[in-house]
Parts: C-alpha cells; structure tokens; sequence
C-alpha cells in the first residue's frame, strides 16, 4: 500500500481515515501510523491489502469505520501485528507484540473505547520504544511512565490508583461508572501471568471482577472476586483513563 499513499495527497488520505474512525498516530499521522490504520481499514471492510480495492472501498460510501465499541478487544496475538518487533534494546531475542505488548494493547483498547476511533497496538508500541517507556533490558516490559505520557497526547489523563484494599476496588468501580478505562498492572501471583502483565478491568459484577485481556488465554478465566484479587495481592495497582472533563 505503499504506492497508495504516494498517490493520494497525505492530508486528504489522513483526513478520510480519520472522518471513518481510523487513528493515524499520536503524531498526527507519520507513514508508519498511517499504513497499519490502511491494514486496519481492509481488515474491518474484509477487503485484501491492495491499492485498487483499499483505494475504491475508501472512498465508497460503503465503507466501514474503524471502531468496534462499545468496548474495543485487540489481542496481542492477532496475526496483523502478533511478529512485529517490540523489542528491548539490550536483549538478544527480539521481542515482539504477542511476546511482550500487553501495556500498549492494553491502553490502545483503552484509548480507542474513550475516543470512539481505532487506535492501534503496534503504533502505541512505536511511540512506547521511541519514548523510552520500554525497559531496554526486558526485564520489566512496558515502564508505567507510558500510560499518563501516551493519554496526554491523546488529551486524555491516566492516573493512578494503588491496590491497597477494597477502597480501591471502589475507586476502580466509581471510575468504571463515569465512563473510564481502567488498566491493571498484574503480577506473578495472579493467574494472568507467569511475570508481569498489564490487562483491563471491564466491569465490576457484585463482587466478581471482569476483565478484558489482550492475551486471549486469560479470557477462558472465570471472573474472580474481589476478595480473591486483595488476598492474592494480584495486583500493585491500577490506571484509570478518563477523558478530562470526567
């Protein structure tokens, strides 16, 4: 899709992604933002990746828009971008989005749900390295510095919210309840990872925590309750993503 975006003018190609619901880059739209919000487009209007039939679906008054709300699910292990590098400067093994993405899956599904618009895991993984919010020795994977740092760029705020007891849980529930995004930092001890992994809280049910899970092997996991998460210490804390004036 290359030779498409030396055809069509960059602004009038941004400007018509954008009109349909397809984020081009916290940037504003550099080449490679550009080109996976294309690859998303023939995704979501099941067209292949060639110039002629992204070209004619763009322009249709037909085509799809890029946004699947109510509530956005990517997965990190989606063929798209599953092999595209998100490595560590100082490891051997090049990392890659299905390996090691789950901070900026997470916060891309955060983001896209809050702006109604397709914002995607392997541009929030460029911006992350570029940044320098990705631990070079791949140790501790996406730095918590990412998520106030990338929701500012988007106008959106990320704060947060230390998993002490259930006041926390109320917090996340109050959140949820205005309209937020909540992310979760996980650790070891919960039965979401072997390490370290951030996913979402969708839904507080009673007593029982929903969560939405850029690794698609956790959403077999039965909801667990609140009490369970506490007295497991599953979690050190959580970012609520708002917009603003929420």
């Amino acid at each position: 899709m290359l030779s498409l975006m030396n055809e069509i003018p960059a602004e009038e190609l941004k400007e018509r992604l954008a009109a349909l619901g397809y984020d081009c880059g916290p940037s504003g739209g550099d080449a490679r933002a550009v080109m996976w919000a294309l690859k998303w487009f023939a995704r979501r209007n099941g067209i292949p990746e060639e110039d002629a039939a992204v070209r004619e679906r763009l322009f249709s008054p037909d085509a799809a828009g890029g946004f699947e709300g109510p509530f956005q699910v990517y997965s990190m292990k989606d063929p798209l971008w599953a092999d595209y590098p998100y490595k560590a400067a100082n490891t051997a093994v090049t990392e890659t989005i299905s390996t090691s993405g789950c901070g900026p899956t997470s916060m891309a599904m955060a983001v896209s749900t809050l702006l109604g618009r397709a914002v995607l895991p392997p541009v929030l993984s460029d911006w992350a390295l570029e940044g320098g919010h990705r631990d070079p020795d791949g140790i501790n994977g996406t730095y918590d510095s990412f998520f106030p740092a990338l929701a500012e760029v988007y106008g959106l705020r990320a704060e947060r919210v230390d998993m002490t007891d259930r006041s926390a849980f109320e917090a996340v529930r109050a959140a949820l309840g205005a309209g937020s995004a909540v992310i979760a930092n996980v650790k070891a001890a919960s039965p979401y990872t072997n390490g370290g992994h951030y996913n979402l809280i969708r839904a507080l049910r009673g007593e029982y925590v929903h969560i939405g899970d850029p690794s698609p092997r956790n959403l077999e996991e039965p909801d667990h309750t609140i009490d369970e998460w506490i007295g497991g210490s599953w979690a050190t804390h959580f970012f609520v993503v708002s917009r603003p004036e929420a």
